[in-house]
């Protein structure tokens, strides 16, 4: 259902009336423009690099990451190993894997939960916790210090579904480790959940970084649209969505 709100979609829609309406110029006119109009609002870069930049920066790593009963890591970002892939395989929300296994490479917790049901829609086949944990033992990670869960599919199923799981162990502090644009969201969501247990946030897969100085000209091509700026926009759009969807059923 969101993919209908993506500004690619709404442009293909409001051209797709403009252009059936072709006729009645007083209807297909103001059609076309909007169309233009998103177009142009949702593909330049500095409102999207700002839309981004607000929540990224809203839970920064600590910095050194202290020592916590266990590290989460949310899933995301796992391609499973059907072929031509030789291997499970990442995208750029891989990460969460990557700095995951690197915390525990420092030491930072003992133990590293993994939790995601199947993505994509699946009711088959490895879930995304399953697949996190095959890559975590290839970066060096024992197979005993992994805990999966494997029927999330939201953010707020996480939650949920790891009580049990935090019941047992007895976890008092939690390295949560996810998307940069999506700590505010699961943070909040852990937080509201689990009052007694203190959750740290590792922020990973940074989409907006401290870059030198631009010259006047790329500040200025900025504004064009593109299709990165469009996916960027429709990523944070999401972010911001969920979480005005999750305040309104007081998951946040």
């Amino acid at each position: 259902m969101l993919k209908l709100l993506d500004p690619t979609s709404v442009c293909a829609l409001l051209v797709l009336v403009g252009a059936v309406l072709q006729k009645r110029k007083a209807l297909s006119k103001p059609c076309l423009w909007a169309a233009l109009a998103v177009l142009m609002l949702c593909g330049n870069g500095w409102m999207v690099g700002g839309l981004t930049r607000y929540l990224e920066l809203r839970h920064l790593p600590p910095n050194p990451v202290p020592e916590a009963d266990c590290i989460l890591i949310l899933s995301g970002g796992v391609l499973s190993a059907k072929p031509p892939r030789p291997t499970t395989e990442v995208d750029q929300a891989g990460n969460r894997v990557l700095y995951g296994a690197h915390l525990f490479r420092e030491r930072r917790a003992p133990l590293v939960v993994c939790t995601g049901g199947p993505s994509g829609g699946k009711t088959t086949g490895a879930s995304g916790a399953e697949e996190m944990a095959r890559l975590l033992e290839t970066l060096g990670v024992p197979a005993d210090a992994i805990i999966i869960e494997t029927e999330s599919r939201r953010t707020s199923q996480h939650a949920v579904n790891l009580n049990p799981v935090f019941r047992e162990r007895g976890f008092l502090r939690i390295l949560l480790v996810t998307s940069a644009l999506h700590m505010p969201r699961s943070l909040g969501v852990f937080r509201r959940s689990y009052p007694g247990i203190e959750f740290i946030p590792a922020p990973t897969d940074f989409r907006s970084v401290s870059m030198p100085s631009a010259p006047f000209r790329s500040e200025f091509t900025a504004m064009i649209p593109s299709t990165a700026n469009l996916h960027e926009f429709s990523l944070a759009m999401h972010e911001y969505l969920g979480i005005a969807y999750y305040r309104l059923r007081g998951w946040l």
